[in-house]
């Protein structure tokens, strides 16, 4: 017997042009998404309203459907229109908001056809800062990793070994070279230049949001990155929505300080989040 939530089962959500209780809202089982894992996503935070950094990830939205050519009937327009009064139908202080978009209900179970789009607006809290994070390489590349897929599959089925390890996430690398973690991009400072990966990973809305101000704080390298140097760096952070920045106290058996760069940095992008 399953057990629903009734707060989550009342909370409003966004389908196919529809607002209704998530208890209400359904799929059927012939959609891409559940037969194959075909669809995308994007997911940004509400605070007190306002959608953060909403033009940024409604254009990773659109790249993302163009990168697994899917369509949907609706514009930018109706899509930004959707977002503000699904955040009005769940008033909270800080929400996660996602946006996903499906294959659809293929004919044939594996060729897309059409799309579903259904959006969510849950309350959240971020990771505290001064946690920080405990990392777990893998070796693994994201496919198609310029597309925000629903497709977790690798990092899901490594949590039972995280769990092991004590681990918040993993960190992938993949012939000695550091890609991101499972859903936020890395970076790492050494001897005062604050580093990142230039290719192979998903292009993070944060992380684009942090290159455009970090120059004004330290020296900026977008580069490869080694997986041995990033075990030798001074400090280490991940990035994204659900986090802000993260500070990385661990890699394995690497520990890391909470430094004053990544402080710096957290703090400057919580002042752009205002803006």
């Amino acid at each position: 017997m399953s057990v629903t939530n009734p707060k989550i089962m009342d909370e409003i959500v966004f389908i196919n042009g529809e607002f209704k209780p998530a208890g209400e809202a359904s799929l059927l089982v012939t959609d891409l998404a559940i037969l194959r894992g075909y669809g995308i996503f994007d997911f940004f935070r509400a605070i007190d309203g306002k959608p953060i950094f909403i033009e940024d990830h409604l254009d990773r939205f659109e790249k993302s459907m163009a990168g697994l050519h899917l369509e949907t009937e609706y514009s930018r327009g109706d899509l930004r229109s959707f977002i503000l009064r699904l955040i009005d139908l769940n008033p909270h202080p800080l929400l996660g908001v996602k946006m996903v978009c499906t294959g659809g209900y293929s004919r044939d179970g594996y060729t897309p056809h059409g799309s579903n789009l259904f959006m969510l607006a849950r309350p959240f809290a971020f990771h505290p800062f001064d946690k920080g994070l405990s990392l777990m390489t893998a070796e693994h590349r994201r496919e198609l990793h310029e597309v925000k897929t629903i497709n977790y599959l690798t990092p899901v089925s490594l949590l039972p070994k995280m769990k092991e390890a004590g681990a918040d996430d993993v960190l992938y690398h993949k012939d000695g070279r550091v890609s991101e973690s499972s859903r936020s991009n890395v970076f790492m400072i050494k001897n005062g230049t604050l580093i990142t990966p230039d290719s192979d990973m998903l292009l993070g809305v944060t992380r684009k949001r942090i290159l455009s101000f970090a120059r004004e704080i330290l020296p900026v390298e977008v580069r490869p990155v080694l997986l041995q140097e990033l075990l030798s760096a001074d400090e280490v952070f991940l990035t994204a929505s659900t986090k802000r920045i993260s500070p990385v106290t661990r890699i394995d058996r690497t520990s890391f300080a909470i430094g004053p760069y990544t402080r710096k940095l957290y703090d400057r992008l919580v002042t752009e989040e205002q803006w």
